[in-house]
């Protein structure tokens, strides 16, 4: 690859990181933004927002909902029926998780890591739905609540500190300690015993127990979780219920590894792509 292929390219990651930030920037508060909103959010120029603007918008991405405003758009429901049928973690954990809801009745939920961003991709109802503030798609606090704290208990030290630095008040509330070194030193302890275990950090009344589930290479890809109520803790082993999610998330890992192995990548585009 020659140096104007190389410029190419990170020009290109570049404009898509970019674009991510724009869709970044849809949430439940500020479900519309106009253009010039975005631009001066984002600090671009008139005309490199207006064209990612006009970019996300000619690929679905982003929707104009009136003159001059916008809103997320429909692919974006498209790519989350893509990934719920196509997701190496889903399809290796839903049995699982399946076999986990039977035999606890306890809910039990998948949760995902891109970057040092949590998000919960699955939940499997238990014997009763439970409330619960953090349902499929919406971001975790990375320091609350047992399914993150399994995760970021697996981070590299300069990736913890990193999150820590950003994160320290939320750190100190959830019971990890009072400065980085004891933070670290609980998290160590957590990837040592290799489960997670929360009280109402996330929801008062409810429990939370989990445990990491691995990529092929051994790099943290996310946790099972399940959540239960107080009361119904109080009739649960407990030790039994930690076992059985354990093992769960050690299966899930090895049919990610399995999947991985057995998952050949296409050696030619889609004819859709192509056409695209």
């Amino acid at each position: 690859m020659g140096d104007g292929d190389e410029a190419k390219n990170g020009c290109a990651l570049s404009s898509l990181a970019s674009s991510l930030s724009v869709l970044g920037l849809f949430t439940e508060q500020h479900p519309t933004w106009s253009a010039d909103a975005i631009n001066e959010a984002l600090g671009f120029s008139r005309p490199t927002g207006y064209r990612y603007v006009r970019e996300l918008v000619s690929s679905g991405l982003v929707a104009r909902i009136a003159p001059g405003t916008y809103a997320l758009g429909p692919r974006i429901i498209e790519l989350d029926f893509q990934i719920r049928l196509s997701d190496p973690l889903l399809k290796a954990g839903l049995p699982v998780i399946q076999e986990l809801v039977e035999s606890t009745g306890c809910e039990v939920n998948l949760i995902g890591l891109y970057g040092d961003h949590i998000v919960t991709t699955h939940q499997q109802p238990g014997i009763e739905r439970l409330p619960l503030s953090f349902g499929r798609g919406r971001p975790l606090p990375a320091f609350r609540g047992a399914g993150s704290k399994i995760i970021v208990a697996h981070f590299g030290k300069n990736k913890l500190k990193k999150l820590y630095d950003a994160n320290i008040d939320q750190a100190h509330q959830a019971g990890l300690g009072s400065d980085w070194d004891s933070v670290r030193s609980a998290l160590a302890q957590l990837k040592k015993q290799g489960h997670a275990v929360s009280q109402g950090e996330l929801d008062p009344g409810f429990v939370g127990v989990a445990a990491p589930v691995f990529a092929s290479d051994g790099e943290i890809l996310g946790s099972v979780i399940a959540a239960l109520t107080r009361h119904r803790l109080g009739i649960t082993d407990l030790d039994r219920l930690i076992a059985k999610i354990k093992g769960g998330g050690q299966q899930i890992s090895e049919r990610v590894a399995h999947w991985a192995k057995t998952q050949a990548p296409p050696t030619s585009l889609p004819q859709r792509a192509k056409a695209a």
